[in-house]
């Protein structure tokens, strides 16, 4: 047995055991949280960003899942289109959590390269810690921006071609006092 893998197995064995000993209990809870799109941004080529205000608002059932100490997955964020998507992250230094999620897509033929980036920061609704588990309606709150990269080779109609990117920005905030949460 190799020493690396000697160190992985004692490591998930201490794991295990400070889990079964009475470690710390992992978070799960449901949660609902109000999302603001606050605006889309656009950058083409070496330009300025342009931006355009677009505020559409979401009533969004998310769901944390510790899946091991300061590992989490968050259910139901809003990506790539779909309502309804997961994202694995981790505690932040502040008592919160942060996702990052970034994937790039080439195509050899053309050049095109894609990079999506998304980035979560959220935190539990202050003063509502000791809901957490019994009422879905305490809410994360946050930011995320959201960015889409596509390079020079992704342009097919600009003359001379160039790089875009754009930016959605995000707000996750307490639910609406006209919400029907838990009602």
């Amino acid at each position: 047995m190799s020493a690396r893998v000697a160190v992985l197995s004692m490591f998930l064995l201490a794991t295990s055991l400070s889990s079964a000993c009475g470690g710390e209990e992992l978070l799960s809870a449901a949660f609902t949280s109000r999302i603001v799109q606050l605006e889309t941004c656009r950058a083409v080529g070496g330009g300025a960003e342009g931006c355009s205000r677009t505020e559409q608002f979401a009533e969004r059932n998310l769901e944390l899942v510790e899946v091991e100490p300061d590992v989490l997955w968050l259910y139901g964020v809003p990506r790539d289109g779909v309502a309804d998507r997961a994202i694995i992250g981790t505690r932040d230094t502040q008592n919160g959590f942060l996702f990052v999620d970034e994937r790039t897509q080439t195509d050899t033929a053309t050049t095109c390269e894609v990079v999506t980036r998304v980035e979560i920061s959220l935190q539990i609704e202050v003063g509502r810690e000791a809901d957490v588990g019994v009422d879905s309606c305490v809410a994360l709150v946050g930011r995320s921006v959201d960015t889409i990269s596509s390079s020079i080779g992704c342009d097919s109609t600009g003359v001379p071609a160039q790089a875009v990117v754009q930016t959605v920005r995000r707000r996750y905030e307490p639910i609406d006092a006209a919400s029907t949460c838990g009602q």
